[in-house]
């Protein structure tokens, strides 16, 4: 009997593939898991370039990690991310497969461990926030020319 349900049970595998653990998580997290995640970033900030020192402070702070990409971004986005990550001897992953999303609010770069590390915050604006700038006299937020110009006294 054990034998038929082993038999049954490698046919069924043969047939649909292995069963994932959360599969619906590992598509989010490009095949990963959340509580590997040690920064993730959308595809709308891995093509705006702005966020490259977030990310070499991050592969600096865990060189151990492993980042992973999504293939379905222009490699010319992506190449100062490549860059990056040569220089700064990490492993590199490129997922292609179609489940990984192209919208601008899918995951287009995460930095990953092979364990568990539960890092909170994880993704970019949370754990990098943009800096303010202030002018030193005030400490009031810097205002553009235009409104310095028709700002009210």
């Amino acid at each position: 009997m054990a034998e038929k349900s082993l038999m049954e049970q490698h046919i069924q595998n043969a047939q649909y593939g292995t069963p994932k653990v959360n599969p619906d998580e590992q598509r989010h997290y490009l095949g990963t898991f959340r509580e590997r995640v040690s920064l993730m970033m959308t595809i709308a900030e891995v093509t705006s370039h702005q966020h490259l020192d977030a990310f070499t402070t991050e592969i600096t702070a865990h060189p151990d990690y492993q980042l992973i990409l999504n293939g379905h971004i222009d490699q010319a986005d992506l190449a100062p991310y490549l860059k990056l990550a040569s220089q700064h001897q990490v492993r590199l992953t490129i997922r292609q497969e179609a489940i990984y999303g192209t919208a601008p609010d899918e995951l287009g770069l995460i930095v990953a461990s092979d364990h568990a590390i539960n890092q909170n915050p994880i993704s970019l604006s949370k754990k990098y926030p943009p800096k303010v700038t202030t002018t030193p006299a005030t400490n009031e937020p810097k205002r553009s020319w235009w409104q310095r110009l028709w700002r009210r006294h």
